[in-house]
């Protein structure tokens, strides 16, 4: 079941390589973020899963891997107080996208949404549910979806029977050999610049190229896509706990750019004066579980305003890992980085 299988198997340990660098006793969090003690959104059939968040004018619009290989979308006109669905009914998603039932991305997840221009452009991770080449993953690779009103998108022409970005499968060492998830995307400056989680799990994860790192790669229109040949981040330069996994991209007003990952069960932030790094780790996790409603928070995404840096992430709790949430989490801007 998309998104739950693959989360639930690295949580239980399935994935048994990477959870053995976990250190035993969780890290405390920093005391640079403050954190909301209950969920903000929760979708009423229980999957509120990778959230990516967007302000333009008056209104935040959260999207979310949803049940029914959707990404669903909901609205706040209060500052993320409160978030509805767009056409009112609370008692279901909000459809912004849906897989295509017989196309390359039958299963959606892991998006994030941008403003280009007057356009909402979403990138997304899609895969075809039971058709990956290697048991640990599925073959997650990279379309885009455009919207008018940030509600309601339509395919790019190039996504529609072929990924916008795909995996590297010439060799068993390349760094996206089996998966490129979580795509985190910044347009500035006339040119776009995104982010992924790759994956190699070459025999079972046990080869000498396994590992999911954090991966780039930039273009001039947001189309046609050059990967960076070397990882923004390796999984090593995490010292308290090697395991990096979704991870989003922020660029702040005065230069740095920022990296909100996810660790083991918790978030660490990086951050850098170039896109292409190096990146100066944050030397301990940002946010970790902490209430009865999370074992693990991950996959954060954020935006900077009145002076805050503001993150958005989902939290499960073991054993059942059911329902997955929206937590949130902020700080003052600039941060006071150690």
């Amino acid at each position: 079941m998309k998104k739950i299988l693959l989360l639930l198997a690295i949580s239980v340990g399935v994935i048994s390589c990477k959870k053995e660098k976990t250190k035993d006793k969780e890290p405390e969090s920093s005391t640079l973020f403050t954190r909301a003690t209950e969920p903000v959104f929760e979708s009423p059939l229980g999957l509120a899963a990778d959230p990516s968040v967007v302000k333009s004018g008056d209104t935040l619009y959260l999207y979310y891997t949803a049940e029914n290989q959707t990404i669903g979308v909901s609205i706040s006109l209060d500052n993320g107080a409160t978030w509805n669905s767009p056409d009112g009914n609370n008692h279901q998603d909000y459809a912004a996208l849906v897989g295509q039932a017989n196309g390359w991305d039958n299963t959606l997840e892991t998006v994030d949404v941008l403003k280009v221009g007057s356009e909402y452009w979403m990138f997304y991770s899609g895969y075809r549910e039971g058709e990956g080449d290697n048991p640990h993953v599925e073959n997650y690779e990279i379309g885009l979806a455009i919207s008018s009103n940030g509600l309601d998108f339509v395919r790019h022409p190039q996504s529609l029977n072929q990924p916008l970005l795909a995996r590297d499968t010439s060799s068993t060492k390349t760094y996206d050999r089996h998966a490129m998830t979580s795509p985190g995307v910044v347009y500035n400056g006339g040119n776009f610049y995104m982010i992924y989680a790759g994956w190699n799990v070459e025999n079972d994860w046990t080869g000498t190229h396994a590992g999911i790192r954090i991966l780039g790669a930039t273009s001039t229109d947001g189309i046609m896509w050059s990967k960076i040949s070397e990882p923004i981040i390796q999984p090593s330069q995490i010292t308290y706990n090697p395991d990096v996994n979704e991870a989003s991209l922020i660029k702040s007003p005065e230069g740095y750019w920022y990296i909100p990952f996810s660790t083991g069960n918790d978030i660490g932030i990086a951050r850098s004066t170039s896109f292409l790094g190096p990146y100066e780790i944050y030397p301990e996790p940002i946010v970790v579980p902490q209430f009865s409603w999370d074992s693990e928070v991950t996959a954060p995404d954020g935006i900077l305003e009145n002076n805050k840096m503001r993150l958005w992430y989902h939290g499960v709790k073991a054993p059942l890992y059911w329902p997955w949430v929206i937590g949130y989490s902020e700080a003052k801007y600039p941060l006071e980085w150690k």
